[in-house]
């Protein structure tokens, strides 16, 4: 880009030849006191009439970190002053990855007026990564099997986007290997036809790029996991839903027919307690079975993990949280806290905002659940136009029923190796039926408080004993109760 850009630029007689002169650290800074102004001054000079494309350049004011001499800053304050003596007859590009170029910028106020417009390189899709890979072929004469196209479109899914991904390197790497699998594959072929030497086939792309990965539980299993959870009937039926429009968008894709896109964010919202970090984690691994995610793990965070204290820092934090989740699920609780209610200049909303251009540039490499109480996340949705059309579609989770929470109550006791006994059983109903369904309510974090309580209650009785039993040391009786509970138990 660097190049055509120069190009373009003497064609419209802005500079004289547009040639391009590219430099890193090495060819700008010196290791005695003195040669780097000398160095820059040099480098500088050949690309009068052009571009200096200057790589990594935040590795300029990253050596001496505060102590000894910084040779780096003595190249920029030169470039500084070189630009403004020579603005007419060069254009300089600084480049480098995004949030060490934003350093960068801020690290002297002469960098960001000279520098006043920056181009953003978003990650190729898989799409424009298998496009690449045909191009080399053909430029190389070779041709791909139709099967090819999607080895390589599964390959380049499960390749990590994060600070190591190489993009059209990447592509160029992947088709070296590929080159070097064909050799081996036609060198253990007798008579190998003229059409076999430029054919590349599946199994030149990588040794597990056409068949699936086993590095979990397949949607089957995961299904039946859902399914298995206490209540959330709702929930379990809009997943499957969602699941069985993804299974078919698959099975229409392997037969060449138009398959719909579909989003795949999503809002939860509902109290709390009722499940929806698990079903998120459910949704991950289901995503990541269906193919539809590389490596489906979770990140979990909140405002505190996404909004700074100063302007740019969230950003930076908002920015560095999703590159976490790139490949998985990112799940943002109580996701309403970054819309404040009457709150016009809140850092909140630039996180808002940053997560819009992050999931549009990555919309096939991460999928994004924002969850929160009901009402507190439709005014989240209308806070902002673009939340509405990126969260098209919602889950609601419902608050479990009195059966449901002692399910839950009793489950749990019983893998802790508890038992209650039946005025006990009685006595819970009776007491986890009064409990006010608002604001407070926990859900199955009031169940397992409940049974935390008469666990330790419990242990305050047997240890009063001698020499309690195994009865005495497993059964949960009546005076175990919540204070509020024992009435109700007589």
């Amino acid at each position: 880009m660097a190049r055509l850009y120069g190009g373009i630029l003497a064609g419209l007689g802005v500079l004289r030849s547009g040639h391009l002169v590219e430099v890193s650290r090495a060819d700008l800074v010196a290791q005695v006191i003195g040669g780097t102004a000398i160095k820059t001054t040099e480098v500088f000079n050949e690309a009068l009439g052009g571009v200096l494309f200057i790589d990594e350049a935040y590795t300029l004011h990253s050596d001496s970190k505060g102590s000894g001499a910084d040779f780096g800053r003595e190249a920029i304050d030169t470039l500084l002053k070189l630009m403004e003596d020579h603005r007419d007859d060069v254009a300089v590009i600084a480049a480098g990855y995004t949030g060490e170029m934003d350093s960068f910028l801020s690290s002297n106020p002469g960098l960001a007026s000279r520098f006043t417009r920056t181009i953003e390189f978003a990650n190729y899709s898989v799409g424009e990564l298998v496009t690449i890979t045909e191009n080399m072929c053909a430029g190389h004469r070779y041709a791909l099997d139709p099967r090819t196209l999607d080895a390589l479109a599964l390959h380049y899914e499960r390749m990590p986007r994060d600070a190591t991904f190489g993009n059209g390197r990447a592509a160029r790497r992947v088709f070296e290997e590929m080159v070097d699998r064909q050799a081996s594959r036609l060198a253990s072929m007798k008579n190998p036809a003229e059409s076999d030497l430029t054919l590349l086939l599946p199994e030149d792309v990588a040794t597990d790029a056409g068949t699936p990965t086993d590095d979990g539980p397949g949607s089957e299993e995961l299904l039946a996991e859902l399914h298995a959870m206490i209540g959330l009937t709702a929930v379990k039926n809009e997943v499957t839903a969602l699941v069985n429009l993804l299974t078919a968008a698959k099975q229409r894709k392997a037969a060449g027919l138009p398959t719909p896109r579909i989003s795949n964010h999503l809002i939860f919202s509902g109290p709390p307690g009722t499940g929806k970090t698990t079903i998120a984690r459910l949704y991950a691994d289901l995503l990541r079975s269906l193919g539809v995610l590389p490596k489906g793990q979770l990140v979990e965070v909140a405002r505190a993990d996404l909004v700074g204290r100063y302007v740019g820092h969230t950003a930076q934090l908002t920015k560095e949280a999703f590159e976490r989740a790139l490949g998985g699920v990112l799940f943002i609780d109580e996701a309403y806290t970054l819309t404040p209610e009457g709150a016009t200049s809140d850092f909140g909303r630039e996180a808002v905002d940053t997560l819009l251009k992050l999931m549009e540039d990555h919309r096939d490499e991460v999928v994004v659940i924002a969850a929160g109480y009901t009402r507190e996340m439709r005014r989240f949705l209308d806070s902002n136009p673009g939340l509405a059309s990126r969260f098209s579609r919602t889950v609601e989770f419902e608050n479990y029923s009195t059966d449901e929470l002692l399910e839950i109550l009793f489950k749990q006791a019983s893998d802790y190796g508890y038992d209650c006994s039946p005025e006990v059983t009685a006595a819970l109903r009776g007491y986890v039926d009064a409990l006010p369904r608002d604001h407070a309510f926990g859900n199955a974090r009031t169940a397992r408080q409940i049974l935390e309580g008469m666990m330790t209650r419990q242990a305050g009785r047997i240890g009063a004993m001698s020499a309690p039993g195994l009865d005495d040391l497993r059964l949960l009786l009546p005076g175990d109760l919540p204070p509020e509970a024992a009435p109700m138990s007589r």
